[in-house]
C-alpha cells in the first residue's frame, strides 16, 4: 500500500508541474524593446544611475516585478516598462 501511495504522489507531482523537463518553475518573461534606445538603470527610478542600454527590437529576459513603471530585468537592473513589449508566448504578468 505504501508503494502505491508513493506512485500516486509522483504522478500528481508530474501532472501538477506540467513541464517538459525544463527543471525551472520560472515563467518565460521575455520582452522586446520598443524605444530607439532604452536606458537600463540601477533602480526603479529615472534618477537612478544609468548602468547600460538596450537597442530597438532587442529581446531581453526580465522578472515579473514592476515598481513605479520600471520592470526589473535582473537584480539591480531596471528599465521603463512602457518601452518593453511582451514577445509572443511570453507569460510574465506585472
Amino acid at each position: 500500500m505504501l508503494l502505491a501511495g508513493a506512485g500516486l504522489i509522483g504522478a500528481v507531482y508530474l501532472i501538477g508541474n506540467d513541464q517538459e523537463g525544463s527543471g525551472s518553475a520560472a515563467p518565460d518573461c521575455s520582452f522586446e524593446v520598443t524605444a530607439d534606445v532604452l536606458n537600463v538603470r540601477s533602480g526603479p527610478s529615472e534618477s537612478a544611475t544609468r548602468i547600460g542600454g538596450l537597442g530597438h527590437r532587442e529581446e531581453v529576459e526580465a522578472t515579473p516585478n514592476v515598481v513605479e513603471g520600471f520592470r526589473e530585468l535582473d537584480p539591480g537592473s531596471w528599465a521603463a516598462a512602457e518601452f518593453l513589449a511582451p514577445v509572443p508566448g511570453s507569460d510574465c504578468a506585472p
